[in-house]
């Protein structure tokens, strides 16, 4: 019990402090698409909306100049700054990332634990994996890849390791698609969009539809300075923000949502999305908060029900998933108190899916949490 208060205590630390405070005079700005998002085709970079409307919050920030592109400079640079890897400062590109390693042992770990995960559950229920991978997959600097641990090879023993669920393998398409807005420069996440393709590729695997691109409402929150910033107070990304893009499913008005607490008594109503949320926590957006189990009922026509096990970055996938499954439940390891196989038993768990990031899937502790949480 003490680990897991020590656990929630530090979770609330560091999402308190990746919110920030107000830095600057100048108003932050909230720019919605007066228009359904367009296709992403391949290799496309990500473009801002030519019609827009522009309403004010009551929070503030410095006034930057905004990148929406992540085309390649053409000449490499990085530093150290915080324990960090800051390529490219001085540039609208500047990107903050930690550095990535990985064990063997970790890997044996994971794998096994998720698959007798699977096994306790039982019955036809199927059981999926999707190792996250972090921006530094994608961005560091040439110069240093050989000082960290290969992400998609480490994700690809770790797939095969597995026995009883499946690996959903993202890294080659993101890679793919690396030139477009997927990772916060500023921040530790992934922005929606890498989510939107991830969890395409996963709804594919488990054979339930999907809602394209085209049929989300695309929202932009501008001068988004993440938990790079605010925590590890790597200046040099404050004269390049990020804008954190978010997507609302055509259907969200046809769907419903309970909050439960950690041991899943009785919810109450609540958002999907929090727009209120102070800039600066624009990846709370959605969700909100992960000290919850939160009960999604769709309109999807089918008897499908995803139950997921996530850290924050499993948050993103989950506007995505609402045309897919007819009820989603989602439930952070770090703040479950109950036995979260009788939950999926419970709740006629059709599919389960284990959504973490790099820093949840090569550690040791963190991977522990899901034992602690079995029975």
């Amino acid at each position: 019990m003490k680990k897991r208060i020590l656990c929630a205590a530090l979770a609330a630390v560091l999402s308190l402090a990746g919110c920030g405070n107000s830095i600057g005079s100048d108003d932050n700005k909230i720019t919605v698409a007066t228009e359904s998002a367009n296709s992403v085709s391949d290799g496309e970079t990500q473009k801002a909306e030519e019609e827009t409307t522009t309403t004010t919050t009551t929070t503030t920030t410095t006034t930057t100049t905004l990148v929406t592109t992540s085309a390649p400079v053409e000449v490499e640079t990085y530093d150290y700054i915080s324990g960090c890897i800051v390529a490219d400062a001085g540039t609208p590109l500047v990107r903050a990332m930690e550095g990535y390693y990985y064990s063997p042992d970790v890997g044996d770990y994971l794998a096994e634990t998720v698959d007798n995960f699977a096994a306790a559950v039982g019955g036809d229920t199927k059981t999926y994996l999707m190792c996250i991978p972090s921006s530094q997959a994608f961005y560091t600097p040439a110069e240093l890849q050989g000082e960290y641990a290969d992400q998609t090879e480490s994700t690809q023993d770790i797939y095969g390791k597995l026995k009883n669920s499946e690996g959903v393998f993202v890294n080659q398409f993101l890679n793919e698609h690396k030139a477009e807005y997927l990772y916060s420069r500023s921040d530790y996440h992934w922005q929606p969009l890498a989510a939107f393709y991830s969890a395409r590729i996963f709804a594919e695997q488990a054979g339930v539809p999907f809602a394209e691109y085209n049929t989300y409402e695309k929202v932009d929150r501008e001068g988004y300075l993440g938990a790079f910033y605010t925590v590890n107070d790597i200046e040099a990304l404050a004269e390049y923000p990020d804008t954190f893009t978010y997507y609302k499913p055509a259907n969200l008005d046809k769907c419903t949502f309970l909050s439960h607490d950690s041991y899943f008594n009785e919810g109450y109503e609540t958002s999907l999305f929090f727009e209120d949320n102070d800039i600066s926590s624009s990846y709370t957006v959605f969700v909100g908060t992960d000290d919850q189990i939160l009960e999604v009922n769709t309109d999807a026509a089918n008897d499908r029900v995803l139950v997921i096990f996530k850290d924050s970055y499993g948050n993103a996938l989950l506007p995505f998933l609402t045309s897919s499954f007819s009820k989603i439940y989602l439930c952070d390891t770090r703040f479950f108190e109950t036995s979260a196989v009788s939950f999926c038993q419970q709740v006629g768990a059709t599919d389960i899916l284990f959504a973490l990031g790099s820093a949840s899937s090569t550690s040791f502790d963190k991977i522990s949490y899901i034992e602690d949480i079995m029975y």
